[in-house]
């Protein structure tokens, strides 16, 4: 065999092993990197309705017969009133075909956003996702206009006010079932 050839053939399978590795780095991310999506009634309700089951008592402040989660995201409400169908915007974050966990938020009016529900499976917790789900609605809520954006969490949720402290969320007032959290975000 001809040095040319031998040139050739060794940038050739150079190439081959460069686009193999990219092509096993793009897949690896793809298909197992926890990426957002869009909220699909069918595919996701069921373990929504799980988590509320599971944590009623850190998402809502009645009991179940007060609210229906299953109803308001149905029609996209935060408050079940058909007003505000179609106000919520609901995103999941998913691994493969698993749900790690949603944020759910909406504007209050042109410039105020409310962040109604972040939620992660407990597998999952400790590894920042509820701060990537938080990170993403302030940064839709900004581009919709928000000026601020005010969101509630239970006293005893430390971990969840430690992930709004580190993302520039002040805590303005607190009573006996809320924390009322703000962020100023016009510059």
């Amino acid at each position: 065999m001809n040095y040319q050839l031998k040139k050739r053939l060794s940038i050739l399978l150079a190439t081959l092993a460069i686009g193999a590795t990219i092509g096993v780095s793009i897949w690896f991310y793809r298909y197992t990197t926890p990426r957002l999506h869009e909220f699909s009634f069918d595919r996701d309700m069921p373990t929504i309705s799980r988590f509320f089951d599971q944590d009623w008592y850190w998402l809502i402040p009645g009991d179940r017969n007060s609210y229906s989660p299953e109803e308001a995201f149905r029609y996209r409400a935060p408050h079940q009133n058909p007003l505000y169908a179609g106000r919520l915007a609901i995103k999941v974050m998913r691994q493969k075909d698993q749900l790690i966990g949603f944020v759910a938020y909406y504007m209050k009016n042109p410039e105020l956003g409310f962040l109604n529900f972040v939620v992660v499976d407990p597998e999952f917790r400790g590894k920042r996702y509820a701060e990537q789900m938080v990170q993403y609605a302030v940064d839709d809520m900004i581009k919709r206009g928000a000026k601020k954006i005010t969101l509630l969490t239970r006293p005893s949720n430390l971990r969840a006010r430690q992930v709004y402290k580190r993302l520039g969320f002040k805590e303005v007032r607190e009573d006996d079932t809320f924390v009322y959290i703000e962020r100023d975000v016009h510059k």
